[in-house]
C-alpha cells in the first residue's frame, strides 16, 4: 500500500508571474484555440494524431540514444515494435505504450495525477525491463538506477528516502488545490520541476517524468486536440531546461526562469504546429501541375517534418522515401540549392535542416 500521512509542512513554491509568462500564456492559448477551431476532416485529424505520436517516439528515441529513423517513428507509432541489440528497444515501445495509455484512458474520464498514476507511468515504462518489484517510490536503502537518466544529478539529495511520499502528496497538494488560482501551464511547471528534484522511483525517473508531463499536458487539454508533441520540447530544450533548473537550485528554489523558459517553448511549439497544418492544408489544395518552387512531393514532405524534427540524414530520407542514394542526395541538394535547407557535418554524419533554424 502506498504510504498517505501528510507532513506538517505545506509545499509552497517560490516564482514570480513575469511579463514574458503572461504574454507567452496568451500566446499559447491563442495558438490552441486556432488550432482547435480548425476546419478539419477525421483523415486529417487522424494523421495529425498519428504525426503527433511518431514525433514522440522519434524524440524519445534520440533523448536515450537510438538512431531512430523517421521512416521507423511512424511504423513505431502505428505499433511496430523496435528492436534493438539492447533494453532501449523495449523502452521505446514502453513509452509507445504509455502514451496509448493516457490517450486512451485519461481525456474523458474523471483520472487525475496522484502518487498511484505515477506508479503506474513508471511500471508501464520498466515492463520486461526490469523487475516488477523495482517499480516503486523509494523508501530507503535503495540506489538511484542512473541509466538513461541525467536529470538525477539535479535531485535534492536532502530529501530522505522516507519522506519522499509525503513531498510528493504536499506537490500533489499544491497543484490540485491551487487550480483556480494558477494557471494550469504554471502548475504543471512547477510539478515538473518539483518531481525532478524529488526523484521518487527507484528507476527511470526522467522517463517517468516525461511521461507524466504528458499525462499533465494531455489532461488539461494542450494535447489531444492540438497535436503538440509533447516529448519533443524535452529533447530540443533540454541544455536550457536544465540550465534553468540549476539556476534555480541556486536562486532558493526560485523557478521563475524554468517557467519562463517552459511557457515561451510551448507557445512556440504551438505555434509551429498550427503553421504545418496550414501549410498541410495549403498543399492539398495547390494543383499536382503547379508544384510549389518546383519540388516534388518527396521535397515537400521532408520540409513539412523538419518544422518539428531537427535534422534528417540522407540514410533517413532513403528510407522514408523508399528511393536510392542518388535520388535522395538530388532531392536533398536541390532543396540545399534552394536555400530551404543547409547541411552540417560531412560524411555519413551529413544532416540536413531547414536553412532559416
Amino acid at each position: 500500500m502506498l504510504h498517505t500521512s501528510y507532513a506538517v509542512r505545506v509545499y509552497q513554491p517560490q516564482f514570480s508571474l513575469t511579463n514574458r509568462m503572461v504574454m507567452n500564456l496568451v500566446k499559447l492559448e491563442v495558438e490552441k484555440s486556432l488550432i482547435e477551431h480548425e476546419s478539419l476532416s477525421s483523415q486529417q485529424k487522424g494523421n495529425l494524431k498519428l504525426r503527433a505520436k511518431a514525433v514522440n517516439m522519434f524524440h524519445m528515441a534520440h533523448i536515450i540514444g537510438v538512431e531512430l529513423t523517421l521512416k521507423d517513428a511512424e511504423k513505431a507509432a502505428e505499433g511496430r515494435k523496435i528492436k534493438t541489440d539492447d533494453a532501449r528497444g523495449i523502452i521505446l515501445n514502453n513509452y509507445r505504450n504509455s502514451i496509448e495509455f493516457v490517450r486512451s484512458n485519461i481525456t474523458d474520464t474523471y483520472v487525475d495525477i496522484d502518487l498511484n498514476i505515477m506508479l503506474h507511468l513508471n511500471k508501464i515504462l520498466l515492463t520486461d525491463w526490469k523487475e516488477t518489484w523495482e517499480s516503486k517510490f523509494r523508501t530507503g536503502g535503495e540506489d538511484i538506477d542512473m541509466i538513461l537518466d541525467n536529470w538525477v544529478a539535479l535531485r535534492d539529495t536532502s530529501i530522505e528516502a522516507v519522506r519522499i511520499q509525503d513531498e510528493l502528496l504536499q506537490v500533489l497538494d499544491w497543484y490540485k488545490s491551487s487550480i483556480a488560482k494558477v494557471h494550469n501551464i504554471i502548475r504543471i511547471g512547477v510539478l515538473i520541476y518539483r518531481l525532478m528534484r524529488i526523484s521518487p522511483f527507484m528507476v527511470a525517473n526522467k522517463l517517468s517524468i516525461i511521461a507524466i508531463a504528458d499525462f499533465l499536458l494531455q489532461k488539461n487539454g494542450y494535447l489531444e486536440h492540438t497535436y503538440l508533441p509533447a516529448t519533443r520540447n524535452f529533447d530540443v530544450y533540454e541544455d536550457e531546461y536544465r540550465e534553468a533548473w540549476t539556476h534555480a537550485i541556486e536562486q532558493n528554489e526560485d523557478v521563475t526562469l524554468w517557467l519562463e523558459r517552459f511557457i515561451r517553448n510551448l507557445s512556440n511549439d504551438m505555434v509551429d504546429v498550427r503553421e504545418e497544418i496550414g501549410k498541410s492544408q495549403q498543399s492539398e489544395t495547390k494543383s499536382a501541375r503547379q508544384p510549389f518552387l518546383d519540388l516534388n512531393k518527396r521535397q515537400l514532405k521532408i520540409l513539412r517534418y523538419l518544422q518539428t524534427i531537427p535534422t534528417v540524414k540522407r540514410e533517413d530520407y532513403v528510407q522514408m522515401m523508399d528511393v536510392s542514394t542518388m535520388t535522395a542526395y538530388r532531392d536533398l541538394d536541390a532543396l540545399v540549392q534552394k536555400k530551404l535547407l543547409k547541411v552540417e557535418g560531412k560524411g555519413r554524419g551529413t544532416r540536413y535542416m531547414l536553412y532559416n533554424r
